[in-house]
């Protein structure tokens, strides 16, 4: 899951993951990265967030020399915000110190991000003990994100299996502060869906709980993460230029429900009250007071709400998203 920015990611316990995009392009100066703190304080008030800056050119540095990665925390620190870094094995050496420097200013732990492949290493739990070592972070103050990216999830089972044999081992699985399953089912392009409404479903999901109902009550069971409403290749660019058919994706239970209007030349946005129509039509919506995004959806279709633009529209997609996951994730635990 993530806040509504315009960054992919997951969640854990610890409330959302936000990946950073710094390129060459992207960051020349401290001034370029402000807002990435501000965004966090404006959208995530409050909340404690882990920041991923997977994107990060190893070298890209600010004006006065720092990590961007260094920057980003320093001032999420001023502020007060509640940060933690998300690191990986294969994180160049620039990153690694700069973690390390945020972990001895914070006094906090880690999250590490691995892929399954990764984990199913002989060499995973030496290697892992050695990062950890190196950052100053006991393993109990680490929370595991197992990335599964955009895996083949059938046939169901063996995949399972091997989620299965993983949690069950010992060492850092073990002794984690939390263990999340992030994953995604979300196509890289809508180019394949037709014209109007379409449903797809969230693997990812079925597969979490799938994997929740086959796990023996010994084996410590994980939190669920996804990507939200984007793939793991997100798009490069500025939202609100980017080319393509309108669109309004819509979480349901088990699948999204994707409203596809044709692109014309100019007045795109014009498509959008016709696709929040589909949807509220659709027999799935969950009604104005279910979510932001689910009130903004009925006021483009009554006319009360702005047509907005592509960036608008992921907000209100991620919005929903986030608020149906957690209801979700409420419901399957009971509470």
């Amino acid at each position: 899951m993530i806040p509504p920015t315009q960054m992919p990611g997951g969640s854990s316990e610890h409330g959302s993951l936000l990946s950073g995009n710094f390129g060459p392009s992207r960051v020349s100066s401290q001034r370029k990265s402000t807002p990435f703190a501000k965004q966090v304080e404006d959208h995530w008030p409050g909340r404690p967030a882990l920041v991923d800056g997977v994107q990060i050119d190893p070298s890209v540095r600010m004006g006065d020399g720092r990590h961007p990665l260094t920057f980003i925390f320093d001032e999420g620190r001023a502020k007060g915000l509640d940060l933690t870094p998300v690191t990986a094995l294969d994180r160049d050496a620039g990153y690694q110190q700069s973690v390390q420097a945020i972990v001895a200013a914070n006094a906090r732990g880690i999250a590490l991000r691995c892929r399954l492949e990764e984990a199913l290493d002989p060499d995973f739990e030496a290697s892992v003990q050695a990062l950890l070592a190196q950052l100053g972070c006991a393993p109990g103050t680490v929370d595991i994100l197992l990335d599964l990216g955009s895996p083949s999830f059938e046939p169901q089972g063996p995949l399972i299996a091997i989620i299965s044999s993983v949690l069950a081992s010992a060492g850092i699985f073990a002794s984690a502060h939390s263990i999340t399953i992030l994953a995604t089912s979300f196509p890289d392009s809508l180019m394949s869906l037709q014209f109007g409404l379409d449903v797809l479903p969230r693997r990812e999901w079925l597969l979490y709980k799938a994997l929740m109902a086959a796990m023996p009550d010994q084996v410590r069971r994980p939190g669920f993460g996804d990507y939200a409403v984007a793939a793991v290749e997100f798009p490069k660019g500025d939202m609100r230029f980017m080319r393509g058919s309108p669109n309004v994706r819509y979480a349901i239970d088990d699948a999204w429900l994707v409203a596809k209007a044709k692109r014309q030349k100019s007045n795109n946005n014009h498509a959008y009250p016709g696709l929040c129509g589909g949807i509220v039509a659709s027999g799935s919506f969950a009604g104005t007071a279910f979510s932001e995004g689910s009130k903004y959806i009925d006021g483009c279709r009554l006319g009360t709400e702005k047509m907005g633009n592509p960036t608008t529209w992921k907000w209100v997609a991620t919005n929903h998203h986030i608020t149906k996951v957690v209801a979700d994730l409420a419901t399957l635990s009971g509470t």
